[in-house]
């Protein structure tokens, strides 16, 4: 499989970042959105994209280069229209997963792909549930109705030669994705995580809220709540079918707390099982790496060292 990154807003969809391509929006200092898509695409072993861009070219491929996060890249000098964007899918000689800079999300893309892997339809979308509605809306009622919480995510899976534009009926790619649906040529991948658009000032503003303590991980995130002199708080979230890295600390005391999820922590010489409502001590020198079975939300209350960390094994190809 490989990428297909949409990296300026067009149309309905564009950005409220008028100086700025979607894909270089910083999401937290040093971090930008497209770093983060990149990450995610590694993660899960694509190592090909192509990033369609205009306006915004040569900032991109100053910032990225031919090869970023372990991804090679390819960019398409174009705008985002339906034309462009179908001939770009068109030249790709593999399934395709296309992602849209305007969105930063926690999706498990694993999950996306294996779904879409077993499935027989060519065209497979994430469908976000929110705890209230946002962009999309138009389209989004026309898939799941109005009564429901859910909005198209901004991702979606493409079959190898499959051509998508003789579903366009209106002036945006997505609008092809209600007629593919009552077709029977078009299923959903439904997941509830943090989802949010820049193509909004409210979106945008949430998104920023959300990462001014986040540090997006290949197997989630964590966010450090809480750091005093005396303890530390972190929340760290592992999708399904991750893991930490392999590691230990050599100062820090800490005990995980599971508010959601089943998996374990496995040590040197053992094997906890955990779900929710558990409690794992973790000692000083004391190797470990944490899996999770499902998606697992975790708090870790710990003596207060935030750099003491040493890693034995990491388990992907970039940080």
């Amino acid at each position: 499989m490989k990428g297909l990154i949409l990296c300026d807003g067009y149309g309905k969809n564009k950005s409220v970042c008028d100086d700025s391509s979607n894909a270089l929006v910083s999401i937290r200092e040093g971090f930008s959105v497209i770093e983060k898509l990149l990450l995610d695409l590694a993660t899960v072993g694509i190592s090909e994209a192509v990033l369609l861009t205009d306006a915004f070219s040569s900032s991109l491929q100053t910032a990225l280069g031919t090869e970023h996060k372990g991804v090679r890249l390819s960019y398409e000098h174009s705008a985002r229209t339906v034309k462009n964007i179908t001939s770009v899918l068109g030249t790709m000689d593999d399934d395709v997963l296309v992602m849209d800079c305007g969105i930063v999300t926690d999706i498990n893309l694993r999950k996306l792909i294996m779904k879409f892997a077993c499935a027989s339809i060519p065209v497979l979308i994430y469908a976000a549930t929110l705890s209230q509605r946002g962009s999309f809306d138009r389209m989004s009622a026309a898939l799941f109705g109005w009564e429901t919480r859910e909005v198209y995510g901004g991702i979606f899976c493409v079959r190898k030669g499959f051509d998508l534009s003789p579903f366009v009926l209106g002036d945006e790619l997505e609008d092809a994705f209600p007629v593919l649906a009552d077709l029977g040529k078009l299923d959903f991948y439904r997941e509830a995580n943090f989802w949010g658009s820049l193509y909004t000032e409210d979106g945008k503003r949430r998104i920023l809220a959300e990462y001014h303590n986040k540090t997006a991980k290949p197997w989630g995130y964590e966010k450090v709540q809480i750091v005093t002199e005396l303890y530390l708080l972190k929340e760290l979230y592992i999708r399904e079918g991750f893991q930490s890295s392999y590691h230990y600390h050599k100062n820090k005391d800490e005990t995980m707390l599971i508010a959601r999820g089943t998996g374990y922590i496995e040590f040197d010489d053992r094997r906890v099982y955990f779900e929710a409502g558990d409690t794992i001590r973790i000692k000083p020198y004391e190797k470990h790496t944490i899996v999770a079975n499902t998606d697992t939300l975790l708090y870790e209350a710990s003596t207060p060292f935030l750099e003491d960390t040493t890693r034995v094994k990491d388990f992907y190809p970039v940080r």
